[in-house]
């Protein structure tokens, strides 16, 4: 009840006070975050659309610009006299099979590869005349084109009637060296008096080369772009995997279309990015909201904890009564409630240390008076000369086995009844356990073995008397069955605590049991009498016999733990107090 109260009252001075504190604080944080974030998504994507309206406006006036680059150069054959008359010679289907002079190639072929000077992007320019002559700057590289092209852009071009005809990115086989991919610019050639046809020219770009276009726009890593002409065609990227949707909430898009060239350019850019920008000004504003959280929660501490920390002292003594530490006093520090409270639990745990080491003495007297009493029963002497006299008639009729038995029993009988020592070297009680197992092993055979890991560094240390032979007892009555078992017992040393383990692989304890034994070893600070448990059965009542002896003799958390192994059988662990001298 009282530190029900008290942790009542921690919770309404200190933890109240800083939960509201920090409420009036956080909230409207929150509410101002919330909102600079949605007015700044807002504003975000808004100056983001505007700006990529201008990219994708950019990228339109580049490709005008470019496109009209390459218009002029296919024009220039109309304000070329040489090449005209070399066009308008081989303009009539009935000359065809007409060959070229050597004049008129080298004219040509000048004029062309004057056209692609300095002009890298340009894979070749071919002029085709009527009758099937093809010129180009690639010289040898192209083969005979009337044989291996295909005329599908010549009949576009022939529809455009002298206008400009664009062929989005495609495969070429008319090249020796291979296929490649370019984009074709092209135009039907008319005779500027007479208007009749007299050829066509086609220029091929690098697809690469027409790529450049875009390079020196920034358009976001992550963002895309797409070019179609007038008929829908997409011209860039030269593939892709799903079609563009205007329409997709995932992207921001921006379309636009070329009134000279009718090419069509449509920019996206993710919103994911555009919110980015806005989620990292909400971090900075929750970093801020934190940082000032924080320094409104150390205010709060230190303006509380001059009231509560007389509370938190009380409270921990009270812990440490309830484990068991009766010697502990709290430290009056104020002369308020708090103080006179703590006087009060001072002087309570001072009466109850007082009732406790009164009860422990009592119980340690009557433990004493039951064992000398069982002690007492019979003389030792006598059964000492009894055993000794078995021991001779063994050795004189060479029963050397009969003899061991009767020596390890009679060393069995004085370790038992002598009542001198309650604390006995570590050693003293191993070699105990191993004179008690030798005399089991004639009922038991070799299905009993015994494995000791005891560092010689503590054969002297002192243990309380006859706290293994019971576990070890344990083991034979209820873990024995059908294959051999194992009892290993280890010591080591853990802090300044002596632990000591009883380890088998046999049989072990199902759940139930387990816990029927550990709920009788629970109630070992209760009053079960000694003599009750003398010739029962339960493998509960020796380890609670054991944790008995050591929690009134040491107290807490001295006493035995159980565990149950991974594969098979049990271990118990036995803490002691580390003890050089008894």
């Amino acid at each position: 009840m009282l530190l029900a109260n008290l942790n009542r009252v921690f919770l309404s001075l200190r933890m109240k006070f800083m939960i509201l504190f920090m409420a009036l604080i956080t909230i409207p944080f929150i509410i101002s975050g919330a909102f600079t974030y949605t007015k700044y998504s807002a504003n975000v994507e808004q100056n983001t659309k505007n700006y990529t309206l201008q990219i994708v406006d950019q990228i339109r006036i580049n490709l005008d610009r470019y496109v009209k680059e390459i218009e002029r150069l296919t024009l220039s054959p109309l304000y070329d006299p040489n090449v005209l008359a070399i066009l308008k010679n081989h303009s009539n289907s009935y000359q065809k099979g007409v060959y070229l002079t050597a004049e008129e190639q080298f004219k040509i072929n000048l004029f062309i590869s004057s056209m692609a000077f300095d002009r890298s992007e340009i894979e070749s320019i071919l002029i085709f005349t009527n009758d099937g002559s093809l010129f180009s700057n690639a010289d040898t590289s192209v083969m005979n084109y009337w044989v291996q092209g295909t005329n599908d852009w010549m009949e576009k071009a022939d529809l455009e009637d002298g206008g400009l005809t664009i062929t989005p990115p495609h495969a070429v086989s008319y090249y020796t060296s291979g296929p490649k991919t370019v984009v074709s610019l092209s135009r039907l050639i008319r005779e500027p008096y007479t208007h009749s046809k007299i050829g066509f020219i086609k220029v091929d770009l690098k697809a690469e080369g027409f790529e450049k276009i875009f390079s020196s726009v920034n358009f976001g890593n992550n963002s895309k772009l797409y070019i179609y002409d007038k008929d829908k065609t997409l011209l860039h990227p030269q593939s892709t995997i799903t079609e563009p949707d205007v329409n997709d909430p995932e992207f921001l898009s921006a379309w636009t279309k070329s009134k000279y060239t009718g090419l069509q350019i449509l920019g996206q850019i993710p919103l994911a990015e555009l919110r980015q920008e806005a989620k990292d000004i909400t971090s900075y504003t929750l970093m801020i909201s934190l940082t000032s959280l924080a320094v409104a929660l150390v205010l709060a501490i230190l303006s509380s904890d001059r009231l509560v920390k007389p509370i938190r002292h009380l409270q921990s003594k009270m812990e440490l009564v309830k484990k068991g530490f009766f010697k502990e006093r709290a430290i009056v520090a104020t002369h308020d409630e708090i103080g006179q409270l703590t006087e009060v639990f001072n002087r309570m745990v001072g009466e109850i240390d007082r009732l406790v080491r009164e009860v422990y003495e009592t119980k340690l007297r009557e433990r004493d008076a039951e064992i000398s009493a069982l002690q007492s029963q019979m003389n030792p002497h006598f059964l000492y000369n009894t055993l000794e006299s078995i021991n001779m008639m063994a050795v004189q009729h060479n029963h050397l086995a009969l003899s061991n038995v009767v020596s390890n029993l009679g060393k069995l009988l004085r370790y038992t009844v002598d009542k001198n020592q309650s604390a006995v070297y570590l050693r003293d009680e191993v070699r105990f356990v191993e004179a008690y197992l030798h005399i089991q092993s004639l009922r038991c055979g070799d299905s009993l073995r015994m494995e000791i890991f005891i560092d010689p560094s503590l054969q002297y240390v002192f243990v309380l008397k006859l706290i293994l032979q019971p576990l070890v007892e344990n083991v034979i009555e209820h873990g024995m069955g059908s294959d051999p078992v194992t009892i290993r017992i280890r010591a080591a040393t853990e802090n300044d605590d002596l632990i000591l383990s009883v380890e088998d692989d046999g049989l072990g304890m199902d759940v139930r049991t387990m816990e029927q034994v550990l709920r009788r070893i629970d109630f070992a600070g209760e009053e079960h009498p000694v003599k009750q448990e003398f010739g029962q059965k339960s493998s509960g009542y020796a380890l609670r016999n054991v944790h008995q002896r050591i929690r009134l003799l040491y107290g807490e958390p001295y006493g035995i733990l159980l565990k149950k192994n991974a594969h098979k059988g049990m271990t118990v662990l036995i803490r002691l107090p580390f003890q050089w001298e008894e």
